[in-house]
């Protein structure tokens, strides 16, 4: 390895030094990465990671000497508006833009719970389908959408909840106990998001999804606050769809329209033994819906094991993540630095 490694300095909260900083070993293979530091002076080699406007602001004296990275990974678009010729940026969404500017990160949620969920990796001879079931299905939700208020009350009014296990946060149904929903607060949700229990898994036949879509109107505000993305057909894929995957478990997911087909392209099985698909094709959020309760109404078992497990190595697979991430992340930033 080149003994001179690029220096990335994160200005204030960063994924590498922040929320996903267990990806930091990772990086530090390829980069010499530390966090900003007011009282030194930095030479015009540092390349500043930063996430807004407000940590720009703070080495704003370096620009016209030094590169930037503005952190998005997280999110389908940016908290800051602050670009130049100097500046590129790493978004969580699928698609691209013209002049390479950005880097997007599609997978990043995959590579984010594979590293941060190492601690809840099932044993193989624990996987789901070891267990009897006694439940239908699992369907956890947290925050209150048109598209999942109008799934929840779908299956509600036909019966498939009575034999589900669910949760509902915005309805005060939660899968750790119930509470009054007029204590909610998305952003301080009153479970950990993440939280898991093998028992969800075990007692039921399979996951139904309800993930963040860009038809749902607040996603596609917040995403269109940037409109420097070029959509490329890939659907958007939180840790909502890894978690099925992770945990080893079949799933449908209410989505955006082709999220079966992405993460097929990323090499993980669907399930068209289980669910017809046409609902993958659909384009009406509202028709999607509709097409889905009608498949988790009329499921249909059969042995998918071999897939589960596919998929469940697949994503747990080290090596395969690393050179992913390699390539989608390290390599491009690697290029942006060199090319000064």
């Amino acid at each position: 390895m080149n003994n001179h490694k690029p220096k990335i300095v994160c200005v204030d909260d960063t994924f590498l030094n922040d929320r996903s900083y267990h990806h930091l070993p990772l990086f530090e293979k390829y980069f010499k990465v530390s966090e900003f530091d007011p009282a030194l002076t930095y030479s015009d080699d540092t390349t500043f990671m930063y996430r807004t406007n407000e940590a720009r602001r703070k080495v704003k004296k370096y620009e016209g000497s030094c590169r930037f990275i503005a952190d998005s990974i997280w999110e389908p678009f940016f908290w800051t508006d602050n670009f130049d010729q100097n500046t590129i940026g790493l978004l969580n969404r699928p698609g691209q833009n013209n002049d390479g500017s950005i880097i997007t990160v599609p997978k990043w949620l995959w590579y984010e719970e594979h590293f941060s969920q190492q601690h809840k990796k099932p044993l193989l001879e624990d996987l789901p389908f070891n267990h009897a079931k006694t439940k239908s299905f699992l369907l956890q939700m947290g925050k209150k959408r048109e598209y999942r208020v109008r799934l929840y009350n779908q299956l509600k009014d036909r019966g498939l909840l009575d034999d589900a296990t669910y949760s509902f946060l915005s309805y005060g149904i939660a899968l750790e106990g119930n509470f009054s929903p007029e204590t909610y607060d998305e952003r301080h949700p009153p479970f950990f998001e993440r939280e898991y229990k093998p028992d969800w898994y075990n007692r039921t036949k399979f996951s139904l999804v309800a993930e963040n879509t860009f038809d749902d109107p607040r996603e596609k505000k917040r995403a269109l606050k940037n409109e420097l993305i070029k959509n490329n057909g890939e659907a958007f894929v939180s840790e909502k769809s890894m978690k099925p995957i992770m945990f080893g478990h079949p799933f449908i997911i209410l989505g955006d329209r082709g999220i079966c087909s992405t993460l097929e392209s990323w090499g993980f099985y669907t399930f068209p033994e289980l669910f017809d698909k046409e609902f993958d094709k659909e384009h009406d959020i509202n028709k999607r819906t509709d097409m889905i309760v009608e498949q988790v109404a009329n499921y249909r078992h059969k042995d998918v094991k071999d897939k589960v497990l596919h998929n469940f190595n697949h994503f747990w697979n080290t090596d395969l993540v690393m050179q992913s991430m390699k390539e989608e992340i390290i390599e491009p930033i690697l290029n942006f630095i060199n090319s000064k």
